[in-house]
């Protein structure tokens, strides 16, 4: 009997037809058992984890139908320590039942940074430098000096700090900066209502710095504003460079700053809007 021959008999149909038969059900269990596997056709969405500590997204309810993995940490000082900065994937994405979420957290503790060497550099590139460090400029004081505008010193809380010590990302770092001999005077500038950033840029503007500060109220050294400085401002009366303005501060909360505004003198009240740049 040749092959031919051999396909054509009941015994080898029956066989062919079995196999067919078999072979359409194993496929439908396996694609049956990969779609019940995979929970093909089925999602929920992500729910939004960003600001939340880790002990909160543990209470939530639908937080069991994933899987939460804290994968790397950064030091932010705008963002509640411990909370989440960043997930993956983002909130409302469609997702399987499971999945992973990684996430982002906020430092507990800042991370420590080495202290560049700030001077012999210009007032402008040791800001840029302090900034790439993730540090602060803090109060700025000018001294008569040759080196016009170059970094003469650097402090942390009132102290020097050598380049190379280990310092937290965030910390204030005040400078000591040179400013050309030659008897330069410049004009005390108007710091009523003003927020304690606005005035120490007018006062950094004019190359003097802030003396004494002193917070009324219990004031928030964010939010307060100025309520008196001395010397106070009139028009004509110049101080040396790095001469300083001491400052006393009150809660906008509590003080009608606007009414105070409004009592001043109108030569005064012509300089209430200048730029601070």
């Amino acid at each position: 009997m040749n092959f031919f021959e051999f396909i054509q008999t009941r015994v080898f149909v029956r066989h062919f037809i079995v196999s067919v038969v078999l072979t359409i059900l194993i496929v439908s269990l396996v694609l049956w058992a990969l779609k019940w596997y995979t929970h093909h056709g089925e999602s929920i969405a992500v729910p939004s984890l960003v600001g939340l500590t880790p002990e909160q997204i543990s209470q939530l309810e639908t937080i069991t139908d994933f899987e939460v993995i804290i994968v790397d940490s950064v030091f932010d000082s705008r963002m509640p320590k411990g909370s989440v900065i960043i997930q993956d994937p983002l909130p409302g994405s469609n997702v399987k039942r499971h999945r992973k979420i990684y996430l982002t957290t906020v430092a507990v503790m800042p991370e420590k940074v080495s202290m560049p060497d700030l001077v012999d550099l210009s007032l402008r590139q040791a800001t840029a430098t302090l900034e790439t460090y993730g540090l602060k400029l803090g109060n700025i004081s000018y001294v008569p000096d040759i080196a016009a505008n170059a970094v003469l010193g650097q402090y942390y809380r009132g102290s020097t700090i050598e380049p190379g010590f280990e310092i937290l990302k965030g910390s204030v770092i005040e400078l000591k900066v040179g400013q050309r001999v030659g008897g330069t005077r410049f004009q005390v500038p108007f710091l009523i209502g003003k927020t304690r950033q606005e005035a120490l840029q007018l006062l950094r503007n004019r190359y003097l710095g802030p003396g004494e500060e002193v917070f009324e109220d219990n004031a928030d050294a964010e939010t307060a504003r100025v309520y008196t400085q001395t010397p106070s401002y009139v028009r004509g009366l110049l101080l040396n460079a790095g001469q300083t303005v001491n400052l006393v501060f009150r809660d906008p909360d509590r003080f009608d700053f606007d009414a105070y505004l409004q009592t001043m003198g109108a030569d005064t009240l012509e300089v209430v809007n200048d730029s601070i740049f």
